[in-house]
């Protein structure tokens, strides 16, 4: 690589390689290519594990309730109206937040050089 490393926050806005700011990270809608296609480096320790659907949980949460409680008791929706418009808003936040959380997640893991924790023997 050549030149200075683009912003993890960009690259994961972006969905690039977050060592040349210019392959696709993503091979399908959250499943990370081997590779990337133009410097070549592997993301085959691309393991954010669970933390991107939590991360989007909380989020998701932090919008959805009070939404919810905001229709049924301000507005004085019909309970069922709310489940729906607030189902909706859950499935459209998690769907749209799920892949950048997940490519920042890996962008700041590969910027920071993070690996699994390892015991020696000295």
């Amino acid at each position: 690589m050549t030149g200075r490393a683009p912003s993890p926050y960009l690259s994961a806005i972006l969905a690039r390689c977050p060592n040349c700011g210019k392959g696709k990270l993503f091979r399908g809608f959250l499943t990370f290519a081997p590779a990337c296609s133009v410097c070549g480096v592997g993301f085959g320790k691309a393991d954010v594990g669970d933390g991107a659907a939590v991360f989007v949980m909380f989020i998701v949460g932090a919008v959805v309730v009070p939404l919810a409680f905001i229709l049924q008791f301000k507005f004085v929706w019909d309970a069922m109206a709310t489940l729906a418009v607030s189902a909706a808003a859950a499935i459209a936040l998690s769907l749209l937040l799920l892949r950048p959380v997940k490519a920042l997640l890996f962008t700041l893991q590969f910027k920071h050089k993070a690996a699994e924790g390892h015991l020696t023997d000295e």
